[in-house]
């Protein structure tokens, strides 16, 4: 037996997941003479179907229209797995080689002559399931199963024209049919858009773009600037890096510095004030007062200076705190370039010079390193006058016993006089001695009469 089938399905979509559609299916099947099938001649005694070479020719026209429903699990995805559920009806009919029908005795051929057209008309279930891949939007290829159960509602084929069974309520159709199919399908229009972003929702990556965003071939905004901000509703698509962005895609600049927000290091820089690439207030003498509040614009770079950015004199010497080493000169005196009192250092007979701003460490002979800077004009002093012999004189408070306070003055006086000979002070024109706490001038029982005994001078001997 050979012959065509085939079938057409016709699918309207209600919803993304949930479609309904029509299918008919024909069949035609055909027996040529002496080809092996399946022998008819043995049917009245019950013998059922034998097989043998036929001597006459039929054919067999098979039709079934079914309607069903039809629920897709990943309607967005190329491989779309589906379920199904319908009914319909199932006819055919047999014919011989010129086209008339066949007829069939009943079962009780043999005392009874009457006969039947081979033919039948059944009502159908449907259920099925499969799955479908769509290498392109429009077409795609579909594989599944189905079963079809034959109800017996509405057949002419019933027991008194049952040509096999011999009890009542038997049948010779059978009472299901199982298919499998293999199909291509075809969509009609245009492939369905959600996002109406130009790319179907069979291949869209991105199936949820906004309306206008620029898409890619997988259906994903594009962002040339990286902003978060789609191409097309990106009003500013050129962002610097770095930069928060409003709804439309443009920079934020909260303080309206020009500097963006993201990129801006100080985002509450006052309206108006100029600032760098860093969105920071613009500072020329690099004090670390702003332009806008730094009242002295000018200030030279190591000077420490105050809230208005103007130079601190802590000394008032004229020489700002930071350039000055000597930070404590004695008010009146006059200073250098660095800060530190300007003076010959020779010492009038009877007139001792006090060595202001010449200290140790505590209870230690060892010179503070702002000594040594005063020092070094005593010593440029004394070598200008190498007629002039000195005494250096140490002394100290009241605090300790006599003896300690005459051996610490003494080392203290000795340690002075080595300094000087070690910038270039002839020895033979300097001798140091130790006086303790026996020459003080000021009250001992102050800490600033105490500060004042606890000092060096310079004596002139010769």
């Amino acid at each position: 037996m050979v012959g065509p089938q085939g079938g057409v399905t016709l699918k309207f979509g209600l919803s993304k997941y949930v479609a309904i559609g029509v299918t008919g299916t024909y069949a035609l099947t055909w027996q040529a003479k002496n080809v092996w099938s399946g022998d008819f001649s043995k049917l009245e005694d019950g013998a059922g179907f034998t097989f043998s070479k036929a001597d006459s020719a039929w054919k067999n026209e098979h039709i079934m229209i079914e309607a069903a429903a039809y629920y897709y699990f990943l309607p967005d995805k190329k491989f779309t797995p589906y379920i199904f559920g319908g009914g319909g009806i199932d006819i055919w009919k047999w014919k011989d080689a010129d086209g008339n029908p066949i007829l069939f005795p009943t079962k009780t051929f043999a005392t009874d002559s009457t006969t039947f057209e081979a033919k039948d008309q059944e009502i159908t279930a449907l259920a099925g399931a499969g799955i479908e891949y769509y290498p392109s939007p429009n077409v795609g290829i579909n594989i599944g199963a189905k079963f079809h159960y034959l109800t017996r509602l509405l057949t002419s084929f019933k027991d008194e024209k049952d040509v096999v069974g011999t009890e009542a309520n038997q049948v010779d159709l059978p009472k299901g049919i199982v298919e499998a199919f293999v199909g291509v399908n075809y969509y009609f229009g245009k492939p369905k858009d959600s996002d109406k972003d130009g790319v179907p929702d069979k291949t869209d990556q991105c199936p949820d773009t906004p309306i206008g965003c620029i898409v890619d071939a997988t259906g994903c905004p594009m962002d040339a600037d990286n902003d978060g901000i789609c191409d097309g509703l990106d009003k500013c698509p050129s962002t610097p890096k770095g930069c928060k962005v409003d709804a439309t895609g443009c920079p934020m600049d909260s303080d309206g510095d020009g500097v963006c927000d993201g990129v801006d290091k100080c985002a509450d820089t006052p309206k108006g004030v100029k600032v760098d690439a860093a969105g920071c207030p613009l500072d020329a003498d690099a004090d670390g007062v702003p332009d806008y509040k730094d009242k002295c614009a000018d200030t030279p770079k190591v000077c420490k200076v105050d809230a208005n950015g103007c130079p601190l004199d802590s000394d008032k010497d004229g020489v700002c705190d930071g350039q000055d080493k000597c930070a404590d000169t004695p008010a009146g005196k006059k200073v250098d370039a660095t800060g530190c009192p300007i003076s010959e250092f020779i010492p009038e007979p009877e007139k001792p010079v006090i060595l202001h701003g010449v200290n140790f460490e505590f209870n230690k002979s060892l010179l503070t390193a702002s000594s040594k800077t005063i020092l070094d004009q005593v010593a440029t002093s004394l070598i200008d006058r190498p007629d002039v012999k000195v005494e250096i004189a140490g002394h100290t408070d009241s605090k300790g016993s006599d003896a300690y306070n005459i051996k610490l003055s003494n080392s203290r006086a000795d340690a002075v006089m080595q300094y000087l000979i070690s910038k270039g002070v002839k020895a033979d024109n300097l001798t140091a001695k130790g006086y303790g706490e026996t020459q003080p001038i000021a009250d001992n029982k102050t800490d600033e009469g105490r500060a004042e005994n606890r000092r060096v001078e310079l004596r002139r001997i010769q």
